[in-house]
């Protein structure tokens, strides 16, 4: 047998520059990674793996522009290559090119039975269509493929205490108990749980920062799980005997619906992460109200809506300066910003603030966008601006910034407007505190109307708008009565208040009720309760009866 011949220069060099890539990679300095790519492209521009890896890091930069380049450049070297199809769908659609960003994803979908392309698929799909209908679709082509043979194959539960009022064993899982919008809403749920009631579990599976610590000394029991396979996990939560088991990621990053594909615990319910249905038999409930969910909203979910009074709490951050004073005063003209994640940015929605800039010649507009550095929000958003009919001498795009410093800007802006379809969620709750008002659409799926559901709550109407055309002439009303305008930003803060929103221990016991209610469906094999207006004691009197009888 001939032997291999030993490799060439080039071949050493490149393996060089990839082992010094990765190493860059692993202790997260993608700049010098990126050096280290370049290197292995200036000696071989058709090593498709670097182009792949080179694109990945502008990926998790948000530099779209320079992804773009990268993945197509792949896909000329390698035609079909499924993770450059993916991830450059994910870059056009970053970038407003969502007909472009569709039709990639679809075809990678047709040829690959990859779970992560099938969710981006359902995620793009479901951001340009607003049908219900066609969002429950997308999702349950996923859950078809990936969950639901999982959860068919799952095992029965070993016995347990079936006393429908016991203490309650509660898991939450999340990748977001750190500085994230989840940590907001869910503070105060875990300060507090009566201990009487439940016993808390965290499963932990995000990289922890400076909020974590703050936030694991409210648990009684923390398990930090990123190291666990989804089967071990499964395990570790059936070992533990968890009554109900919370999702609080939904198909974002991080998340474990894996682990609820298995059958983890005997109730298994979605919350907070993701509005949308997740597409998936194995979960049995979403938590959510009669204002982002009214009637009739269950035909557009796999999981039965189980609803509360209020769905979530809010818990703002700790430096939160109010302004009270409108920055117009002080500028000679007003200031409108768009505080959202820049993927909800579409170009019907530039369009639409065009409008408002075209019709009201001295108003300027700051778009904050998701990309970190000024370059990156440049290079991503400029184009879309002038193409929309924005005067660019008026709209200024800013790049994220840290809390403390996005938690002034009630000092900068006199209005923020909201976007559609997918709408604000904690930054319009942020915006509210800073004293900002928020201008929005309302909408008939929930991830479309949360800012709309939570201004009509709060008694701010004036703010909703049932159409584009509304939307216009709310911010151009409010911008021609300064007076109006600064009364209703002295309301804001106080509004969120004195809100059902920050009734903490209200919310927490409501959500107790809810899990008890839960659990006694399971024991009587029947969603029998699906909202807390329901008799608890009446309840759980039928439940001790009938439990009792099955057993005699």
């Amino acid at each position: 047998m001939a032997k291999k011949p030993p490799p060439s220069d080039d071949e050493k060099a490149i393996h060089h520059h990839l082992i010094e890539a990765e190493s860059w990679e692993l202790i997260k300095d993608p700049t010098r990674a990126v050096v280290e790519y370049m290197h292995v492209l200036a000696i071989d521009p058709q090593h498709v793996d670097a182009w792949l890896r080179l694109g990945h890091i502008f990926v998790l930069g948000l530099e779209w522009q320079k992804a773009i380049q990268a993945f197509e450049a792949a896909l000329q070297i390698q035609p079909g290559q499924v993770t450059a199809q993916k991830l450059l769908a994910l870059s056009y659609f970053n970038l407003g090119q969502r007909g472009r960003g569709r039709a990639l994803i679809e075809d990678a979908a047709r040829r690959a039975q990859d779970a992560s392309v099938w969710v981006l698929r359902a995620w793009i799909v479901s951001s340009i269509d607003k049908s219900p209908a066609n969002t429950l679709a997308v999702y349950q082509d996923w859950g078809r493929r990936f969950a639901d043979p999982l959860t068919r194959q799952a095992k029965p539960f070993s016995p347990r205490d079936l006393s429908p009022q016991r203490k309650l064993k509660i898991g939450y899982v999340t990748a977001d108990f750190k500085e994230h919008s989840i940590a907001f809403f869910m503070q105060p749920v875990l300060q507090h749980h009566d201990a009487q009631q439940v016993e808390v579990h965290v499963y932990s599976n995000g990289d922890p920062d400076y909020l974590t610590a703050t936030i694991q000394q409210w648990v009684p029991h923390w398990n930090d799980v990123r190291s666990l396979s989804d089967s071990d996990l499964c395990q570790r939560i059936r070992s533990d005997q968890i009554d109900v088991l919370v999702d609080l990621s939904g198909h974002t990053s991080g998340n474990r619906l894996m682990v609820f594909a298995q059958r983890a615990a005997p109730v298994q319910v979605t919350w907070l992460g993701y509005m949308n249905t997740l597409g998936m038999k194995g979960m049995d409930y979403r938590l959510t109200d009669w204002g982002a969910d009214p009637a009739g909203n269950e035909a557009f979910y796999t999981e039965k809506l189980f609803r509360l009074e209020c769905m979530a709490s809010y818990v703002p951050p700790a430096y939160a300066p109010l302004a009270e004073s409108m920055p117009m005063v002080r500028n000679g003209h007003p200031t409108l910003i768009s505080l959202n994640n820049s993927f909800k940015i579409t170009d019907a929605m530039l369009g639409v603030w065009a409008r408002i800039l075209n019709a009201r010649s001295d108003a300027h507009l700051i778009i904050m966008v998701k990309e970190v550095t000024p370059e990156a929000a440049q290079d991503n958003m400029q184009q879309r601006v002038h193409d929309a009919g924005l005067p660019l001498e008026r709209v200024s795009v800013m790049p994220q910034i840290a809390l403390s410093r996005f938690m002034e800007l009630a000092y900068v802006a006199d209005l923020a407007l909201d976007t559609s379809p997918v709408s604000g969620g904690t930054t319009t709750m942020h915006a509210l505190w800073m004293g900002l008002p928020v201008v929005a659409l309302d909408a008939e799926r929930a991830i479309d109307s949360s800012s709309a559901r939570t201004l009509l709550g709060l008694g701010l109407a004036e703010c909703v708008a049932a159409d584009e055309d509304a939307y216009v002439l709310t911010v151009l009303d409010l911008l021609e009565n300064p007076e109006r305008l600064d009364q209703l930003r002295a309301r804001t803060r106080p509004a969120l208040q004195s809100s059902v929103l920050m009734d903490y221990r209200a919310r927490t016991t409501e959500l107790e009720a809810a899990y008890r209610f839960m659990w006694i469906n399971y024991l009587l094999k029947t969603p029998q309760y699906l909202h807390v207006g329901h008799d608890l004691a009446a309840a759980l009197a039928d439940a001790d009866q009938k439990v009792l009888t099955r057993h005699a």
